[in-house]
């Protein structure tokens, strides 16, 4: 699923290259610059890739991972350069973590969000976590089991972990139908995800599976669509068939950079919500670099991107964003899915109260 998303993003930053005024905005006629290095999720290899550029003084960078982007959260902040990142944990809110931004619903209210949905269209239900044991997988584990314990409708029980690689869930999937679960909340990738609903399958249990942001898209949807089949979903940016449909402005970003690169358009496994989400991420950049006083200072981008008024991605992401010092959370609303015949069918819009307490320094 990082595949998709990177693309999306260098797609994009070549398409502004190659369509927008670059020089007039950036004063630059030679576009910007945008290197691509995959670090494998070794967070060593990203410290190392990032010191290599440090000196170069780049304004801002777009990052991936969860541990990796917490990792070099202290040196974005030294450096003064803005970190646009994939990880959408909700420790990067901390003040000390004021030059990291995302687009999207944090982690741990993704799933408030579908622990509220429980909580309104099914009560009297029996909700768990279950997660991998990496700083992404339990970024949400005490601030989601929090919010579920305060909820009427909802029963919370014990967490379950799954692990990144893991190829059998039987006995998760025991453990949950031992504890009476009808809702596991899913943190993780798209690998364990499969592995969790076939080992439900095989079980023949009732338990409906509540994904994260990287555990399903529209690929393993269509790949796998009787495994998929009702397994729920949360995003604050649309989806693919989403923006297809209605055509808003980022549509042509999206449209003209699939038939630059020869891709097609048809495959799902890169014409998708997470390729989606990468040209979110370099919009970001561009429109704060655009009106940053200073496109090549990262203090300057970071002062920009405050003053975004209603930054909707051209029309990608799901409402409007505005960026706020203090409270870098870009919105409090997730649009949650259903899967359906290998299709995200959209569902219904959850929003969230804006609850000071829900960043950093946390008081769940």
């Amino acid at each position: 699923m990082g595949r998709p998303t990177g693309l999306g993003s260098r797609d994009a930053i070549a398409w502004i290259n190659e369509n927008e005024d670059v020089e007039d905005t950036l004063g630059t006629s030679d576009g910007i610059a945008h290197e691509w290095i995959d670090y494998a999720y070794m967070v060593d290899e990203a410290q190392s890739h990032y010191d290599e550029f440090a000196p170069e003084d780049p304004p801002a960078f777009i990052g991936w991972g969860t541990a990796d982007t917490e990792a070099l959260a202290s040196n974005v902040a030294e450096d003064e350069t803005v970190y646009v990142s994939a990880s959408y944990s909700d420790n990067l809110l901390a003040p000390e973590n004021g030059y990291n931004f995302f687009t999207n619903l944090d982690y741990t209210s993704q799933a408030r969000a579908h622990l509220k949905w429980i909580s309104e269209n099914d009560p009297d239900s029996t909700a768990a976590l279950i997660h991998n044991p990496t700083p992404f997988g339990t970024t949400i584990v005490e601030g989601a089991n929090a919010y579920g314990q305060s909820l009427e409708g909802v029963e919370m029980v014990d967490n379950i972990t799954l692990e990144l690689a893991a190829s059998d869930a039987s006995n998760q999937v025991t453990r949950a139908e031992n504890n009476g679960v009808d809702y596991l909340i899913h943190q993780n990738t798209g690998a364990p995800m499969q592995v969790l609903l076939d080992s439900i399958d095989s079980a023949g249990a009732d338990i409906t599976v509540m994904g994260l942001t990287w555990t399903v898209d529209e690929g393993k949807a269509l790949d796998s669509p009787e495994l998929f089949d009702g397994v729920r979903y949360v995003n604050s940016n649309k989806s693919f068939g989403e923006v297809e449909s209605e055509e808003p402005a980022g549509w042509q970003i999206i449209e003209e950079s699939i038939e630059r690169e020869g891709r097609d358009i048809e495959d799902p496994t890169v014409a998708n919500i997470n390729y989606v989400r990468g040209v979110v991420h370099a919009l970001l950049i561009y429109e704060a670099m655009s009106a940053a006083d200073d496109p090549s200072s990262g203090a300057a981008v970071r002062d920009a991107i405050f003053g975004l008024d209603n930054f909707d991605a051209r029309g990608l992401l799901l409402e409007p964003v505005n960026f706020q010092e203090g409270d870098r959370r870009p919105t409090m609303t997730g649009r949650t899915y259903e899967v359906q015949d290998g299709e995200m069918v959209p569902d219904q819009d959850i929003e969230l109260p804006r609850r000071e307490a829900w960043i950093p320094p946390f008081e769940f």
